[in-house]
């Protein structure tokens, strides 16, 4: 007797706590989660081809796609606690009482939803897409975009690490995107020989091992090879104290390449200097000692 009074008291506690009972609310609670899921599969094929189709931003399905999700789970989240007696009058009364609710949100979650703007001016404005090589040079920040949520960009920086950089700072920030339109890289390799070197022989050197590198490309126009202008050429740049400067512009396919590029060059014209006697001046000074 006592046992069937425990088990009909458990069932009214439930049946105050749950809508319909433990058993409804667990079946109603899974048929929510499942058609959340099918409804996100469905509505992210469905963007994807559009975006692919129409050859759209990749960034902008990204944003769209996680604003469409956060509404789905906000439903989601209230569709549940509606469920829940205790919680369903607290849902409600949030509901009736909505704009309270949006003012008290918003004064408490002010960078949150400045984080959400910002995110919004990103994908519309579009200052860099997810691949992108940017430097933030206020924020001592290099690196290549991985992500871009509604709260912040995720940056991979060349040691790997990622940086987590809220939209908002980003939106405030001085961007150098060095991938946007065109994804080729140019870039000045510099070094020093002696006021008694062979400027020439220095010259040739360069040239030779530069033209014959794999990761250089070509970056002149149709008219510029007609005219015979050439694809190379050494300069001097700067007249030092004790060096000549010679700088030479190369291009390559991106920038990945082109840090490969300028790294292999810095070695193979140290060891070509090195064996035809170009002199790589070091600094000195002279001292007179009076007596």
């Amino acid at each position: 007797m006592e046992q069937l009074y425990n088990e009909v008291r458990t069932q009214v506690v439930l049946e105050n706590i749950f809508k319909g009972g433990l058993l409804q609310f667990i079946l109603s609670v899974l048929f929510m989660l499942v058609s959340s899921w099918v409804l996100l599969k469905v509505i992210h094929i469905v963007l994807n081809r559009f975006f692919k189709r129409n050859k759209l931003d990749e960034t902008n399905f990204l944003f769209i796609y996680r604003i469409i999700k956060a509404i789905v789970y906000t439903i989601l989240v209230f569709g549940i606690a509606v469920q829940i007696i205790p919680l369903s009058e607290v849902a409600i009364s949030l509901l009736a009482s909505s704009g309270v609710a949006v003012l008290i949100i918003g004064f408490a979650a002010q960078e949150a939803f400045s984080n959400i703007i910002s995110g919004f001016f990103i994908s519309f404005f579009r200052p860099f897409s997810v691949g992108d090589l940017v430097n933030l040079p206020n924020e001592n920040i290099i690196g290549t975009v991985e992500d871009i949520t509604l709260r912040h960009v995720v940056i991979k920086t060349f040691e790997n690490n990622r940086v987590i950089v809220p939209n908002s700072v980003i939106n405030k920030a001085v961007i150098e995107n060095r991938d946007i339109k065109d994804k080729q890289a140019c870039r000045f390799f510099t070094i020093n020989v002696a006021y008694t070197a062979d400027i020439d022989k220095a010259r040739s050197i360069i040239l030779e091992e530069a033209l014959k590198h794999p990761l250089l490309i070509d970056a002149r126009s149709k008219k510029d090879i007609k005219d015979g202008v050439p694809q190379l050429k050494v300069i001097v740049s700067r007249l030092g104290n004790s060096e000549v400067e010679l700088r030479i512009t190369l291009w390559a396919k991106n920038n990945g390449d082109a840090f490969s590029l300028l790294a292999d060059l810095r070695e193979t014209i140290l060891k070509r200097f090195i064996q035809e006697d170009i002199e790589i001046p070091y600094p000195y000074q002279n001292i007179i000692l009076k007596k």
